[in-house]
């Protein structure tokens, strides 16, 4: 059967997703495309709730849903539709436990949280951190992931950075005024676990989390440039704290 009205209550249900609201209530989100959907099917099948797909890619999916080209179109955010999408379980989030750790202090734009949860993965860092950033649940977030949003365990600020410090983890706060993260005094060849603070777009981190690091450091940089975006900060960081420890 193709689904052609859009008072169809499955149509309706994934239609309130786009509001964040109700995404936290209901805990479930939108992944758009085929390669986000078979990335997410192949890694955790167990968290994909339906997938619905244009009748012109009917016969692709299981269990899928078919629907018309027309009522399609409004559930999808892309203008340029792939003609797949999947409703997808929020995974639980668990206790901290990896080594590494990604603190992200009020990142607000989707895109660059969307980064930095993706450069995260690939990176190691599979515990993130949120405290006051943009949803990592949002449409825009999730397609900068490229699937990473359920291969690292997500959490908010609920564990303190004074916590993490308690746990073992020195906390590495990134500032553009902080010591050079190149420079040969800096080192933590003696850190065993690690927790790198990236703060906000317009205002880096905050007070309290600043004045909980054990170290700030910086990126040189040469020209007359300001800063960094917040996503390439991330990923410098997290890298070269890693690997050339």
């Amino acid at each position: 059967m193709i689904i052609s009205s859009k008072d169809n209550a499955t149509v309706k249900f994934v239609k309130k997703l786009a509001d964040k609201k109700f995404r936290d209530e209901s805990r479930k989100f939108v992944v758009e495309g085929m390669r986000g959907v078979c990335d997410i099917m192949s890694y955790a099948p167990g968290l994909i709730d339906s997938v619905i797909v244009r009748e012109d890619k009917i016969g692709m999916y299981a269990n899928e849903l078919v629907v018309t080209d027309r009522v399609f179109k409004t559930l999808c955010e892309t203008e340029t539709s792939q003609g797949v999408l999947a409703v997808v379980n929020i995974p639980q989030a668990k206790r901290i436990s990896c080594d590494y750790v990604l603190y992200l202090d009020g990142i607000r734009d989707p895109g660059n949280l969307g980064t930095l949860i993706r450069t995260a993965c690939a990176a190691g860092y599979n515990d993130i951190i949120l405290r006051g950033c943009a949803d990592p649940y949002s449409g825009k977030t999730v397609r900068s992931t490229m699937s990473a949003i359920v291969k690292v365990n997500i959490t908010t600020a609920e564990t303190d950075v004074e916590d993490l410090k308690k746990s073992g983890y020195t906390v590495i706060g990134a500032d553009m005024g902080g010591e050079d993260l190149f420079g040969k005094t800096f080192s933590v060849e003696k850190a065993n676990k690690i927790c790198i603070v990236v703060g906000s777009e317009a205002n880096g981190m905050s007070d309290e989390i600043r004045q909980s690091c054990d170290i700030i450091v910086g990126i040189p940089m040469e020209g007359d440039i300001e800063s960094l975006n917040a996503g390439v900060s991330g990923a410098i960081m997290m890298y070269n704290l890693k690997y050339n420890k």
